[in-house]
């Protein structure tokens, strides 16, 4: 799934502006898990269906001490109109200008098309790349069972009885 010399390094920390123009620093979740998704486009039908997805499994992503962060080169007011349309609750991220500058700090900016790769970075709660997941397609979007397997391998298996006892 991920290559080695991607995974078990520090992640990159960085700001980018949420849909309400609010900073957003990545190491301001240390303490948390971070799935990082990063995807092509506001708007797109594949786009749209894969954060849905997320959307819909968000409580049980956070059953892992997990928060997802979603970055895109969509400016801050496409992300803000998107996530109301979509009903999105998570972080959308811009990262509009400088172009692309945190998906190529991370590997996942396709300079020739002007977006990013759809990737999945996986980040433990000490700020640690721990697994990373890229298609090359962007048509192609991650099964959930991708952030799942991710996060149990990070944090275990989810023990809910213990957690709400």
């Amino acid at each position: 799934m991920a290559s080695e010399e991607k995974i078990n390094i520090p992640a990159i920390d960085f700001t980018l502006p949420n849909g309400e123009g609010k900073p957003v620093k990545l190491s301001d979740y240390l303490g948390k898990n971070v799935v990082l998704s990063f995807y092509p486009a506001d708007w797109s039908p594949v786009c749209t269906s894969e954060l849905s997805l997320i959307q819909e499994t968000l409580d049980g992503i956070r059953d892992y001490n997990a928060e997802v962060l979603a970055v895109s080169v969509d400016n801050i007011y496409s992300h803000r109109a998107w996530a109301k349309q979509q009903h999105l609750t998570f972080q959308l991220l811009s990262d509009f200008w400088p172009h692309g500058e945190v998906a190529t700090l991370y590997g996942v900016f396709r300079e020739s098309d002007g977006i990013c790769d759809r990737a999945l970075i996986f980040i433990d709660a000490s700020g640690m790349v721990r697994d990373r997941w890229v298609s090359k397609d962007p048509s192609i979007a991650p099964g959930l069972n991708i952030i799942f397997d991710a996060l149990e391998r990070i944090e275990g298996p989810r023990r809910k009885e213990a957690r709400y006892a």
